[in-house]
């Protein structure tokens, strides 16, 4: 008695999963494998809330050690390749920088021990793609500045 009971359990598990399994051959093809990343740059990104560029690149061979987890901003750092297609989108801490639209080319602000400074320039860990061909900022779907990938490249020492 009990063995017709195991029975039908197993025919009711070997329905169940015939029935959810599912053929995705048919459908949608799956999403491109990401590119994997030769390292990481650390960037210099200096400009303000509407103007940002790289003036300095050192090359890491370590592993890129990615976003923060929870981190996200409207600021970000779009890397592309040849073909427009996104390699990696790196969110953007400006919290610490003044970007009060009518701040901009203004002294610094100094409240007490804070400093408040319209002019942006701070470092950046990206990760290192050999077929980068441009990293874009963006402010929300504002672009705000867009920097060759062969310029980085050579920013860094050269064609890594």
């Amino acid at each position: 008695m009990h063995l017709s009971y195991l029975f039908v359990a197993g025919a009711l598990l070997a329905g169940v999963a015939v029935f959810s399994w599912r053929d995705d051959t048919g459908g949608s093809a799956p999403p491109p494998e990401q590119p994997a990343a030769n390292g990481h740059y650390v960037l210099v990104v200096e400009g303000d809330r509407d103007q940002l560029g790289v003036t300095h690149a050192n090359h890491k061979t370590d592993p890129w050690a990615g976003v923060p987890k929870g981190f996200t901003s409207d600021w970000t750092l779009s890397i592309r390749d040849a073909a427009g297609t996104e390699l990696a989108a790196v969110p953007l801490d400006l919290s610490k920088f003044d970007l009060d639209p009518l701040r901009k080319g203004q002294a610094l602000r100094v409240q007490g021990c804070i400093v408040e400074d319209p002019r942006i320039a701070m470092l950046v860990s990206v990760p290192c793609f050999v077929q980068a061909a441009s990293y874009a900022f963006t402010r929300g779907k504002t672009a705000v500045g867009t920097v060759d990938g062969a310029a980085v490249r050579q920013l860094a020492g050269g064609g890594r």
